[in-house]
C-alpha cells in the first residue's frame, strides 16, 4: 500500500502530459509537488530539488514540437536539461527512489522492423530524435548511482494539446465544421495513444521497483494513418473536410510508418489497461467545451 507521505516532483507540470498526469498521481495517493524551474539552469535547480527532496521525480520538460526552437535550444533543454537533473539529485541526502525521463520513439528513426522494440537499435533522423538519443546516453553515465527509467513514448494525443500538433489540429477542424484544411502527407502510419493513458502508464511505472536503467516504449501497439483518422471523424461528425495538401506542412524527413511493441511495458506493468481504441478518444477531443 502506497504511503501518502511518498512524494512525486513533475518537472513539466504545466505541460499538456502534466495535465493529466498529475490528477492520475494524486489518485494514486501520490503528494504532487509542481514547482517550477528552469532544467537548463543547475544553481537554481539544485536549490529547488533540496528544497523538495522528491521521493520521485519524472522530467516532462521539453520541447516537442521542433519549430519551437532552434537546434541549440532544442538540445540545451532536451539533453542537457536531464544531465542536470541527473547531476542535482547527486547533492541530495537521499537519492530519488526512481527518476523517470521522458524520451521520444524519435530515437528509433528509420526501421526494417514492423513493429519496434525496446532492443531495436537507435537511428534517429532529426534533431529532436538526436537530441532525446543523447539524453539516453547522457543518462546511462548515472545509471550506477541513481535509479533512472526512460520512457520511450509514440504518438500520443487528447484534450489540452495544441492545435499546432496534427491530430488536435483535424479535431478542432471538425469541431468547427470547417469547409477545407491544409496538411501535409496524409499517408502515414503512427501509434496513437491516448494521454489518459499514457499518464497511467507513468504513475504505475512508479510503483515498480527498478534497480537499473531500464528503457520502456509507452505505446498501443497498433498502427492508423492520418487518412483513417479524417475517415474515423468524418463518421463520428457526419462532416467532410476538403483535404488541401500543402506542401509547407510536410517534412521531409517523415517516417511512413512507426508502430511500437509495448509487451515490455506490459511485462513490468501486468495490471495497466490496454489503450482503448482511437475513435473512443476522438468523441472525447470532440467533446471537450
Amino acid at each position: 500500500m502506497l504511503q501518502a507521505s511518498a512524494k512525486v516532483w513533475v518537472i513539466g507540470a504545466a505541460s499538456f502530459t502534466g495535465q493529466h498526469l498529475i490528477p492520475a498521481l494524486q489518485q494514486a495517493n501520490y503528494n504532487v509537488d509542481t514547482s517550477a524551474v528552469d532544467i537548463t539552469d543547475l544553481p537554481q535547480l539544485e536549490g529547488t530539488l533540496l528544497k523538495i527532496q522528491p521521493d520521485y521525480i519524472i522530467n516532462l520538460a521539453g520541447i516537442s514540437f521542433v519549430p519551437d526552437g532552434a537546434n541549440a535550444s532544442i538540445y540545451a533543454v532536451n539533453t542537457f536539461g536531464p544531465q542536470n537533473i541527473l547531476t542535482a539529485c547527486l547533492k541530495l541526502p537521499r537519492a530519488p527512489k526512481q527518476i523517470v525521463l521522458a524520451s521520444s520513439s524519435n530515437v528509433y528513426g528509420i526501421q526494417a522492423a514492423e513493429k519496434l522494440n525496446e532492443a531495436c537499435p537507435v537511428n534517429p533522423i532529426s534533431h529532436y530524435g538526436c537530441s532525446k538519443w543523447a539524453m539516453e546516453q547522457i543518462a546511462k553515465t548515472y545509471s550506477d548511482k541513481l535509479n533512472i527509467t526512460v520512457t520511450r513514448p509514440f504518438n500520443y494525443t487528447g484534450r489540452g494539446q495544441d492545435i499546432k500538433f496534427l491530430v488536435p489540429k483535424i479535431v478542432d477542424h471538425f469541431k468547427r465544421r470547417a469547409d477545407s484544411i491544409k496538411l501535409g502527407n496524409i499517408d502515414i502510419w503512427r501509434d496513437f495513444s491516448d494521454v489518459r493513458w499514457v499518464a497511467q502508464a507513468y504513475t504505475e511505472l512508479l510503483s515498480v521497483p527498478n534497480n537499473e536503467l531500464s528503457f520502456v516504449n509507452l505505446c498501443s501497439g497498433r498502427l492508423t494513418s492520418i487518412r483513417d483518422v479524417i475517415a474515423l471523424l468524418e463518421d463520428i461528425t457526419g462532416h467532410t473536410l476538403k483535404i488541401e495538401i500543402d506542401p509547407q506542412f510536410a517534412r521531409p524527413a517523415d517516417i511512413k510508418r512507426q508502430c511500437g511493441d509495448n509487451e515490455y511495458l506490459f511485462e513490468r506493468v501486468p495490471g495497466l489497461r490496454q489503450v482503448e481504441p482511437l475513435s473512443a478518444m476522438l468523441k472525447w477531443m470532440l467533446e471537450a467545451a
